[in-house]
């Protein structure tokens, strides 16, 4: 989980005494605002249950007027304290830190609680209504639409629900990925944009789980209307042979043909990015990214209008960071940079610069799971997280290290 703190605000108690707002962005989306006392009673809760030793140090209370650098200070402070609090492998997952989570997302949103029904896309655009409530977990929500679609509980891991934007081609673009304790209406009505909906997509980027799935009729069709879509929308770069003996299947409504042709197609499995821009070979280059096959592919428009088709290996990264911009309008405009070792072993920082830089980072963290689970020499691979920068001053380049991988004894992660 990838929490910041972007930005505070001040409020009034009944009494007139002035207090701190923090608004609490999950991997780039308002999540929650709370007050420090609010975050000093979740710090006490998680003591009494885990142990000090455990949970991370909290900032202490302070008797003092706050001037603008203690406030700072505080601000970041607190920002590190939930990083590390959501990093813990065993807190991050507790049933008592997710309440707390779910209880703060609803809270601050005021979403009363009451049964609605909800509409879910499926990848291929088709859309089903489901018999929900306001405080269903995305864990919840997902178990509902499987059964909707005749999905094994057996098969669910598989999958996972994304906010998604419609775009003006009756095309998609994905936002985020619902982590399991987050409560998807509130998720969905906070964004305040009716183009934003709620899908369900496979959770993973390697196409070998296919195999895993094609034993279930409902995991065939799940899989099937995304690779459909990618297909007709050009997430896919199929051959001239491979694209007619695809139509051919779908025509014919060969799914499970159709689904082992298509493992073959260049990009299949795959995430599509929209349209950014990145500072390789130089700056301000437009480039479109997809993350998939153990890679982040670039195909860059270079001066000469002509595309370069850059591949950067998973295994060859290093670290990478987000880094955050805050507008005037408090709109947040993030980054990814990672640092890249070639085959030559020269090191360099490329950037990304993309709204969806936060899914970007996830995507590359799937891929080093997805390795870990079938290596059997990672034990030289060591993740790190480190403290996040980011402060609320408009334009200028904040640094919020949300997420960094280092190797050690090696030119690369060994999988």
């Amino acid at each position: 989980m990838q929490f910041t703190i972007a930005q505070t605000e001040k409020g009034n108690d009944s009494l007139g005494v002035c207090y701190m707002i923090y608004d609490i962005y999950l991997e780039g989306f308002l999540f929650c605002k709370l007050r420090y006392s609010q975050l000093h009673r979740w710090n006490e809760k998680l003591r009494r249950y885990f142990g000090s030793n455990l949970v991370p140090p909290f900032p202490p209370k302070s008797y003092l007027a706050q001037t603008e650098s203690t406030a700072e200070e505080r601000r970041l402070q607190l920002q590190q304290y939930l990083q590390k609090v959501g990093e813990d492998p065993v807190i991050s997952v507790s049933e008592i830190f997710t309440t707390l989570l779910k209880n703060a997302q609803q809270e601050t949103f005021k979403i009363c609680a009451r049964a609605i029904l909800l509409e879910i896309l499926l990848a291929d655009g088709k859309k089903l209504l489901i018999d929900t409530h306001t405080t269903h977990s995305a864990e919840r929500m997902l178990e509902i639409v499987a059964q909707k679609v005749e999905l094994s509980r057996q098969f669910l891991e598989h999958f996972a629900l994304y906010l998604v934007r419609e775009l003006p081609n009756q095309g998609y673009s994905v936002l985020k990925r619902l982590n399991a304790f987050e409560l998807p209406y509130v998720s969905l009505w906070s964004l305040q944009d009716e183009n934003c909906k709620i899908m369900i997509r496979k959770s993973y980027l390697d196409p070998l789980e296919n195999k895993i799935l094609m034993q279930s009729n409902g995991g065939v069709s799940l899989l099937y209307s995304q690779a459909t879509y990618e297909l007709e929308r050009g997430w896919v770069s199929p051959t001239e042979e491979q694209y007619q003996q695809l139509k051919a299947f779908q025509d014919a409504e060969m799914k499970r043909e159709f689904l082992e042709t298509i493992e073959e197609v260049k990009f299949y499995g795959y995430v599509l990015f929209e349209a950014c821009t990145c500072d390789y070979p130089e700056p301000n280059s437009p480039s479109v990214v997809r993350v998939g096959n153990d890679e982040i592919n670039c195909c860059i428009q270079l001066p000469s209008n002509h595309i370069k088709e850059v591949s950067f290996k998973v295994n060859r990264i290093r670290c990478w960071k987000i880094c955050l911009q805050i507008t005037e309008e408090t709109e947040l405009k993030p980054k990814l940079s990672f640092e890249y070792q070639d085959s030559q072993d020269f090191r360099q920082w490329i950037t990304i610069y993309t709204y969806q830089a936060f899914l970007l980072s996830r995507c590359i963290q799937e891929i080093v799971k997805e390795k870990l689970k079938i290596s059997a020499g990672y034990t030289e691979m060591q993740i790190e997280n480190t403290k996040s920068e980011c402060r609320t001053t408009p334009w200028n380049p904040l640094t919020a290290l949300v997420s960094s991988c280092s190797l050690f004894g090696g030119t690369g992660w060994n999988y």
